[in-house]
C-alpha cells in the first residue's frame, strides 16, 4: 500500500508506517467502540523507526494525529 507521503532522508520506515496506518484505518472503520479506542491507543503509543529513506516525519505525524481524533 503506497501512501501519499513524501519520501525523504531519515524519514519513518515506510513498511512500518503502512502497516500501522492500515491496521488503524481498519479498526477505526469498525462498529465497535472498544476496537476504535484500542486503535487510538495504538496510534498514541506507536514508536516509529527511522530509515535512511522513509516517509517524511511531519506528514506521518499529521496523519497519525488526524486518525487519533476519530
Amino acid at each position: 500500500m503506497a501512501l501519499p507521503f513524501v519520501v525523504t532522508l531519515r524519514g519513518y520506515d515506510m513498511r512500518q508506517v503502512e502497516a500501522l496506518l492500515a491496521r488503524a484505518d481498519e479498526a477505526l472503520a469498525a462498529d465497535s467502540q472498544a476496537t476504535r479506542a484500542s486503535a487510538r491507543d495504538t496510534l498514541r503509543t506507536a514508536t516509529l523507526r527511522r530509515a535512511l529513506r522513509g516517509y517524511a516525519r511531519r506528514d506521518v505525524d499529521s496523519a497519525i494525529a488526524e486518525r487519533r481524533q476519530r
